[in-house]
C-alpha cells in the first residue's frame, strides 16, 4: 500500500551471542599482577579450544544459566609485562541455555492423560532426551495437544526401555525392529507465546523421563 503498511513475512537470528571482556589477576590476593608464561599458556590451553564447553557467570541469579563458549584471546601489555588478556567469546546459539530440566511421568493406565510445562522463552519446540520403560506390551503412542502430532512405536514389549535421543531412537530389546516400528514424529516440547501447557495422552502403561535444557532469552 505505497508504504503505508509491511508485513512481518519472517523472522531469523542472524548471529550467535558473542561478548567482549578482559580478566586479569585480582589485586587483594597478589600484589604481582603480572600473568607468567606458564600462566598465559594454562589459560590459552583452557580457553581457546577447538570444541564449545559449558561457560557460567557465577552470580546467584544466573548460576543455573550457562552457555556453550568458546574463546579467541589477545594479551593486555603494560611497560612490556603481561598483565590482562582479552576475551572474546563466541557461542553457538542465539540463547542461553538452562541447566537441564528432567520430567518423571508413571503412566499406569490406557490413554492415560499428563501435562507438563514447558520452561523456554521462545515459541516453537524443541526435541527432548526421552527414555520409556514399557510396562505393558502394545502399541506406543504419545499425542502432544499443543503440538497437534503423535509419535507412534508399534510392537512394544512389556519391560522394554526405548531411547529417544533426536534424530536417534533405539531400543533394550535388541528382538524389536524398532526402526520399522516408528513413524520417526519424535516426542517434543512445544512452547507459544500464549500457552506453555503440553497436555500428553499416553497409549498404554509405561515410565517416561524427559530431560531438555529451556532457551533463555538472555
Amino acid at each position: 500500500h505505497n508504504g503505508e503498511k509491511f508485513e512481518l513475512i519472517n523472522s531469523k537470528y542472524e548471529e550467535c551471542l558473542s561478548s567482549t571482556f578482559h580478566i586479569c589477576k585480582n589485586p587483594c590476593n597478589d600484589n604481582n599482577i603480572e600473568i607468567s608464561f606458564k600462566e598465559y599458556r594454562d589459560l590459552i590451553s583452557w580457553l581457546n579450544r577447538k570444541e564449545f564447553h559449558k561457560f557460567k557467570f557465577l552470580e546467584s541469579e544466573y548460576l543455573d544459566l550457562f552457555f556453550n563458549a568458546s574463546f579467541n584471546i589477545n594479551k593486555m601489555e603494560f611497560d612490556g609485562k603481561l598483565i590482562g588478556l582479552e576475551l572474546n567469546m563466541l557461542t553457538d546459539s542465539p540463547f542461553a541455555y538452562q541447566e537441564s530440566e528432567i520430567i518423571n511421568i508413571d503412566n499406569q493406565i490406557e490413554r492415560g492423560t499428563k501435562i507438563i510445562y514447558s520452561k523456554s522463552d521462545e515459541e516453537g519446540y524443541i526435541y527432548p532426551y526421552t527414555e520409556i520403560k514399557i510396562n505393558q506390551s502394545g502399541d506406543l503412542s504419545i499425542y502432544n495437544s499443543l503440538d497437534d502430532k503423535t509419535m507412534c512405536i508399534a510392537n512394544c514389549n512389556d519391560g522394554e526401555i526405548i531411547t529417544l535421543d533426536y534424530p536417534i531412537v533405539q531400543s533394550s530389546d535388541l528382538s524389536h525392529k524398532i526402526q520399522n516400528d516408528f513413524n520417526w514424529n519424535f516426542f517434543r516440547i512445544v512452547n507459544t507465546f500464549k500457552d506453555k501447557r503440553n497436555i500428553l495422552t499416553i497409549s498404554i502403561p509405561c515410565e517416561i523421563k524427559i530431560k531438555y535444557n529451556p532457551l533463555v532469552k538472555f
